[in-house]
């Protein structure tokens, strides 16, 4: 076997093994909150035009597993929310209640916000060259790309995500639609473990420009469609009224016509944080 496919698979061990400890030291420190203390009451306020909320937090992510070194990450986490406006995550209920828990900077307007739906446009800064939202410390070609989510709580234990996007500058981002599946398994009191499914469906000019890890060995024929399949892992945990942390891991692969680019492969994700909510 090739020495340098062994060492890629060595460093490959060696980031899923920390990230598995850091996962369970964070489950045992979880489990002793509970044995050693009552859990408060983690029930939100219903905001309303005149109520400020935040969150605050930290991450730490990767969007390559493979090249740990090169792609790993901390972040801030910011949350802010003003009657209908928010920042990110804003007050935590969307996390709470419907399953999410990404933290992109995205400035949104809440159209509906029910503790079963929720329904938000946005408009937030997008890095063409990476595929991800817009980072001060890195380069690239960056647009403003508009955004409307839909989040559905379809049962106790099922959700669905839709996620349409557009790039009103024109450069390169065009139009995304995500489809998304997840089922929710709670696991303790204040706890969830999340399985997730999506797909994304784009316009070739998307396709052609959707980041450095494709270009520029994307085919010139790739069409307009479903090019990209995904699932993922979250573990989310409450461990107070005011305090949270969760860790996630997901896996997207191109399909189709995308996947016969040269440089097409299999990417594996992670990211864990801690989360302080005001409420």
């Amino acid at each position: 076997m090739n020495p340098q496919k062994i060492k890629l698979k060595i460093k490959c061990l060696e980031v899923r093994l920390s990230f598995s400890a850091i996962f369970l030291c964070l489950v045992c420190f979880s489990l002793g909150i509970h044995a050693q203390s009552k859990h408060e009451e983690a029930t939100l306020p219903e905001p309303t035009s005149d109520q400020f909320f935040y969150t605050l937090g930290t991450r730490v992510k990767s969007n390559d597993l493979a090249n740990f070194d090169q792609t790993v990450k901390v972040r801030p986490v910011i949350g802010l929310r003003y009657g209908k406006w928010q920042l990110g995550i804003g007050d935590g209920r969307a996390w709470r209640n419907l399953g999410q828990f990404g933290n992109e900077p995205t400035l949104s307007y809440q159209l509906l916000d029910e503790p079963d739906l929720n329904i938000g446009l946005s408009f937030r800064g997008h890095n063409v060259s990476t595929g991800e939202s817009f980072d001060a410390f890195e380069s690239g070609k960056n647009t403003i790309r508009t955004r409307v989510m839909l989040n559905r709580k379809i049962s106790r234990n099922w959700r669905m995500n839709l996620d349409w996007t557009q790039d009103i500058l024109n450069k390169g981002d065009s139009t995304t639609l995500n489809l998304g599946l997840s089922y929710v398994w709670p696991v303790f009191k204040e706890s969830e473990l999340i399985l997730h499914v999506d797909s994304t469906w784009a316009t070739a000019e998307h396709w052609r420009n959707s980041g450095i890890k494709y270009a520029p060995a994307v085919p010139s024929h790739v069409p307009t469609g479903f090019e990209k399949i995904g699932a993922g892992l979250t573990f989310k945990q409450s461990l107070s009224k005011h305090w949270a942390w969760y860790t996630s891991f997901a896996f997207s692969q191109p399909i189709a016509e995308l996947r016969k680019s040269q440089s097409a492969r299999d990417m594996t994700s992670g990211q864990i944080g801690v989360l302080y909510f005001q409420r």
